[in-house]
C-alpha cells in the first residue's frame, strides 16, 4: 500500500499559504496519486464551519469541494481536538484518527509533507 500524507499543523488564513495548501491536495487527487489528509494540532482549526476570513475565500467551501476532486481521505487528529478545540464541532465529512493510527501512517506512507 503506497500513498502519501499530507499533515496540515499550521492555523487557517496564514496568507496565501492555506490555499496553495489546498491546491497541491487537489493536484494530488487529479493525477490519482493516492493520499491521506491529516489537520492536526492548530491544523483542525480549519474544520471548524462558518469561518468568516475578512480579506479571503472562506476554507469550508474548497474543503467541502476536495472530494469532488477525489481527495476523499480527510482526517483530524482525535486527541488534538479534544485537547485544543473541546467545544468545537469538526466539519462532518472529515474523519478522527488517532495519534497512535496516525504514527503508524508515518512509517507505511511513502511521502510524507507536513505544512
Amino acid at each position: 500500500m503506497s500513498f502519501n500524507l499530507i499533515i496540515i499543523k499550521q492555523s487557517p488564513y496564514q496568507g496565501r499559504q492555506s490555499h496553495e495548501i489546498l491546491e497541491a491536495i487537489m493536484s494530488l487527487a487529479l493525477f490519482d496519486i493516492d493520499h491521506r489528509v491529516v489537520f492536526f494540532e492548530q491544523g483542525i482549526s480549519w474544520l471548524f464551519a462558518q469561518q468568516a476570513p475578512a480579506d479571503q475565500k472562506s476554507l469550508e467551501k474548497q474543503l467541502s469541494a476536495l472530494p469532488l476532486y477525489g481527495s476523499e481521505q480527510l482526517y483530524y487528529c482525535q486527541e488534538h481536538h479534544l485537547d485544543l478545540f473541546p467545544d468545537q464541532q469538526p466539519l462532518p465529512s472529515v474523519q478522527p484518527v488517532s495519534a497512535e493510527e496516525l504514527a503508524l501512517w508515518c512509517r507505511q506512507a511513502q511521502h510524507v509533507e507536513v505544512f
